[in-house]
């Protein structure tokens, strides 16, 4: 069966920037395969672009012949400036370019709307709903990577990497390369890869903070930042079970529980750091974390904070030299 012809003008609308990068590679890939002499995509930034730059890469026959493809990034700016001129323009578009509009919204009633949809196609990239999460890592899982994943492992890795697509996909990649030949993808493959990798991020942010060293756990916070887009999104829950775990311990240890038996519970990844952490901190100042992180989540969830600082801030609170941590002597012998 024959590919779909490649339109003259495009519309990617929406928040999800993963699907308009896989909507791109679409169009790129089907230009490429009706006119081999095609060049790579011209980029131009709507915010500040002028509508003849636009015009003059569309309009402009290529040396070799192939075909243009121009996207335009920000454009709901570029949009608000020359709309009437894109109306124009996609009433009469260049036969040998390809226009790609990236905008956050295109009300169906706009004259644009109909403009585009007369000549070219509009294509939806709307941000996932969370209910639609699941089933779309089962087929990504198996149209990208030949790869199952039932509801129950979906649902983790949701849990674990939130709602980002692009996120979800990074992680789906690894897992595939993790299993190599085994077909499935399973809980327990996405708990020893992906939530190992986690809770490994939060423990180097709330080992700094027991340790008493204020900037190491900035330091270990803004990595986490760096390597995590949604970072922000799930660093209260992620640090809220790390002192959970450890208020956990506190209480087993008080009980005569060991060391050995609370990390293979998974309180901690080892005996050393779990004991240094018990030494740290007491369960009433483990109480007040919880109590901040509660506060800082209502206040990200109203309006009234930011997340990324609000983090910040708990880090600095809650990191103290040693000599002001439980069991520490200050001074020396007397």
């Amino acid at each position: 069966m024959s590919q779909p012809s490649i339109k003259p003008v495009y519309a990617l609308v929406g928040q999800e920037a993963f699907l308009k990068r896989q909507a791109i590679e679409r169009i790129v890939k089907q230009a490429l395969r009706e006119d081999p002499d095609s060049l790579g995509p011209t980029t131009i930034d709507g915010e500040s672009a002028e509508l003849a730059d636009a015009l003059d890469e569309l309009q402009t026959l290529s040396l070799l012949g192939g075909m243009r493809v121009v996207i335009v990034e920000s454009a709901d700016a570029f949009i608000t400036r020359y709309r009437k001129q894109l109306e124009a323009y996609c009433a009469s578009p260049s036969d040998s370019a390809c226009l790609i509009l990236l905008c956050k919204s295109m009300p169906r009633n706009t004259r644009l709307y109909k403009a585009v949809v007369a000549s070219g196609e509009v294509v939806e990239c709307a941000a996932v709903r969370p209910q639609q999460v699941g089933p779309w890592i089962v087929q990504r899982a198996r149209g990208a990577y030949s790869k199952l994943l039932d509801n129950a492992a979906a649902a983790r890795l949701y849990d674990l990497v939130g709602n980002g697509l692009e996120a979800l996909d990074n992680e789906l990649s690894k897992l595939s390369v993790y299993v190599g030949s085994r077909e499935q993808i399973g809980i327990e493959d996405i708990e020893a890869l992906v939530g190992q990798h986690r809770e490994e991020a939060v423990f180097r942010v709330t080992d700094a903070m027991a340790a008493g060293d204020v900037e190491a756990a900035l330091r270990a916070w803004e990595h986490v930042l760096a390597t995590d887009r949604a970072a922000p999104v799930r660093a209260i829950g992620g640090l809220a079970s790390a002192v959970r775990r450890l208020l956990e311990a506190k209480q087993a240890q008080a009980s005569g529980e060991s060391l050995q038996s609370m990390v293979n519970r998974r309180l901690a990844p080892n005996a050393a750091m779990l004991a240094r952490r018990l030494d740290s901190v007491s369960a009433e100042e483990l109480k007040r974390q919880l109590c901040d992180l509660c506060d800082a989540d209502l206040a990200s969830k109203t309006g009234l904070g930011d997340i990324a600082s609000a983090i910040e801030t708990y880090v600095v609170k809650h990191t103290r030299p040693r000599a002001s941590r439980p069991g520490s002597r200050v001074g020396g012998r007397g």
